[in-house]
């Protein structure tokens, strides 16, 4: 999992314009980006007080539409060995190798390496992680295989390493995830217990409850909901249980559930996992072909 330094605050803007005149783009739009990427003015207020202005002389300017989409201009192409995902300034190797292949993982990093320093930008080795995932009886088998470097160094191999907001780890179980999103909600909790506190209704604290923490133990679970043990799924119910019954004290589980008509966490989750997988097998997902069974 490659980190890019500052991603968004290193890019040359006159390399950018030429990649995205090398895409073809008419000479006008050409024009418009160049008014909004160069000779920005930019000062910080305090108070009613102004700092001197000052003009950066790269990166795009973060919070706008524009700004996501030219970096993703920008580093499209970055090419590897390997396979290579990006999602905005999120870009992750992976390679799957049988015991006795030649790992060249290390081919496809030094690659990247020398993009960033031909286009202006660097790879942060001591943010960047090594994932080893493998299901070999022999436990010594992960110290055989040899760390990345990058620039020299050595980047860590983790147990586990986040994924756009997933948590993923070596052996591909839950846990910790799971762990992660339940004490992320945990704390959101304190945000409900003000508010009933400040004398706010039940109704309103439903909705900040489904609106601020369930997200929150709900966010990508059709990544990680279908290989879930049961004692997990209650871990996770445990918050939305501590969240009901700090609104209506009192009442049972289930008769609060009916009062305020909602599912348990796990009955949404397969009914999220279902809607996505429907969306999936029908027309041109671009997961689709990736179904073992085919839905004709």
């Amino acid at each position: 999992m490659l980190d890019f330094s500052k991603a968004f605050d290193l890019i040359n803007h006159h390399l950018l314009l030429d990649k995205l005149q090398s895409y073809g783009l008419p000479a006008h739009i050409l024009r418009w980006m160049a008014t909004f990427l160069l000779d920005r003015a930019q000062r910080v207020k305090i108070g009613n007080e102004y700092s001197h202005s000052g003009h950066p002389n790269g990166g795009v300017p973060q919070g706008t539409l524009s700004g996501p989409k030219c970096f993703l201009v920008y580093i499209n192409d970055l090419r590897t060995t390997v396979p290579l995902y990006k999602y905005v300034d999120d870009s992750t190797l992976f390679e799957i190798c049988d015991r006795n292949d030649v790992s060249v993982i290390q081919e496809s990093v030094d690659i990247a390496a020398r993009w960033t320093e031909q286009n202006d930008m660097k790879i942060n080795s001591e943010k960047s992680k090594e994932i080893i995932i493998s299901f070999a009886q022999d436990g010594n088998f992960r110290s055989t295989i040899p760390n990345i470097k990058i620039d020299g160094r050595d980047i860590a191999q983790v147990c586990h390493a986040k994924l756009l907001g997933v948590t993923i780890s070596q052996d591909l179980t839950w846990n910790k995830h799971v762990d992660n999103i339940v004490k992320k909600a945990g704390k959101r909790l304190y945000m409900l217990y003000q508010l009933k506190r400040a004398g706010i209704t039940q109704k309103d604290l439903v909705s900040v409850y489904v609106s601020v923490v369930r997200p929150v133990l709900e966010y990508a679970c059709s990544v990680w909901h279908t290989n879930l043990p049961q004692y997990l799924s209650d871990n996770i119910e445990v918050i939305q249980k501590r969240a009901l019954k700090c609104i209506f004290p009192g009442l049972g589980y289930e008769e609060i559930l009916r009062r305020v008509n909602l599912d348990t966490l796990n009955v949404r989750r397969d009914s999220i996992c279902q809607k996505y997988f429907d969306k999936i097998k029908v027309g041109t997902h671009r997961l689709k072909p990736t179904l073992y069974v085919q839905v004709e």
